[in-house]
């Protein structure tokens, strides 16, 4: 078993990771990988403050749905986090679907970023 396996890990499972473990050898593979998994967490982070915000305020996900004309199953999936790397645009519609705004500060990267830098970062205030 790789060192990530467990008993209840499934054959595609493994073979994911095996796959992976192999390709994170790479040091260029790896510091793509990590950047990107930096970006797909803050973009998670940002998801799951608005989701916090609509259920601290009880609103309905169909609610945001209708607000956003979107059909409910894809609002509620976007909420989740499920496979959701959703546009600029969308983030926008889904704050100001439940009073929030999101502002966005433009500025220079750090000279030398850490391996898992990510240039979206998220300060909530809410």
């Amino acid at each position: 078993m790789a060192k990530h396996d467990t008993p209840t890990t499934p054959v595609a499972g493994q073979a994911f990771e095996e796959f992976l473990g192999g390709k994170l050898a790479d040091p260029a593979f790896k510091a793509s990988f990590e950047r990107k998994l930096a970006k797909v967490k803050s973009i998670t982070e940002v998801l799951h403050v608005i989701e916090s915000v609509r259920a601290q305020q009880s609103i309905p996900k169909a609610e945001v749905a209708r607000r956003m004309d979107r059909k409910p199953e894809a609002v509620s999936r976007l909420l989740r986090g499920q496979g959701a790397n959703p546009t600029l645009d969308t983030l926008v519609e889904l704050a100001d679907a439940i009073g929030l705004e999101l502002d966005i500060r433009i500025k220079r990267q750090p000279a030398k970023p850490k391996p898992d830098y990510s240039p979206l970062k998220v300060n909530a205030s809410v």
